[in-house]
C-alpha cells in the first residue's frame, strides 16, 4: 500500500471491538466491512469478523474466515477455537475436538478450548476426559487475557464461565 490510510480504520478496529464487548455483533460487522482493505485482510479483524458472523448465527461465513486465517497462519489458536465451535454448530463433533486439541497445543494457557472440550466430551459421555478438560480450564480461567474472555467468551463474563467450569466440574462427580 502506498502512504497509511487512516479513515475509519484508526478507529474502526477498537471501535469493533468494543462492539463486540457489547454484543452489538451486526454493528460490529458494518464497521468491520468499512475497513480499508489492508486492515480487513488483518488476522485479528478476521477473527473479530468471525465471532460478529458465528454470533448472528452466519457460522459458514465464520468458518471460511477461520480457514483463510489459518491458511495465512495455521498456528493461529484462536482461528482453531472458533473452527471448533462452526464445527460443533455443523454437527461435526469429532472436527471440533481435534481443532480444540489443536488450539490447547498451540497454546496450552488459552482456557476456552479447553472449557469447549469439556462440553464436548461430557456429550459424548467421556467423563474423565470431560473432568480433565473442565480441571484445566477451572485452573487457567483466573489468569486467561481479558481481551481473549471478552472476544472468545460468547459474551460471558469471566467470572460466569468460572462458575460455569465449577458447575461442569460437580455435575461430573467424582473422579474415579
Amino acid at each position: 500500500s502506498d502512504g497509511d490510510r487512516t479513515g475509519t480504520g484508526a478507529a474502526g478496529l477498537p471501535a469493533a471491538r468494543e462492539m463486540v464487548r457489547q454484543e452489538r455483533y451486526a454493528d460490529a460487522l458494518a464497521v468491520l466491512g468499512s475497513l480499508a482493505d489492508a486492515e480487513r485482510d488483518d488476522p485479528d479483524a478476521k477473527l473479530l469478523r468471525a465471532v460478529s458472523l458465528t454470533n448472528c448465527g452466519q457460522v459458514g461465513a465464520a468458518e471460511r474466515l477461520c480457514h483463510e486465517v489459518l491458511a495465512g497462519d495455521e498456528l493461529n489458536p484462536e482461528a482453531r477455537y472458533l473452527l471448533a465451535l462452526c464445527l460443533e454448530h455443523a454437527g461435526n463433533l469429532g472436527g471440533a475436538m481435534e481443532q480444540d486439541q489443536a488450539a490447547v497445543y498451540l497454546d496450552p494457557q488459552f482456557a476456552m478450548p479447553h472449557l469447549h472440550l469439556g462440553l464436548l466430551r461430557k456429550r459424548e459421555g467421556d467423563r474423565a476426559g470431560a473432568r480433565r478438560a473442565f480441571e484445566r480450564a477451572l485452573a487457567l480461567m483466573p489468569r486467561e487475557d481479558a481481551p481473549r474472555v471478552l472476544l472468545f467468551g460468547g459474551g460471558f463474563t469471566r467470572e460466569t464461565l468460572l462458575r460455569l467450569c465449577e458447575a461442569e466440574l460437580r455435575a461430573t462427580g467424582t473422579p474415579q
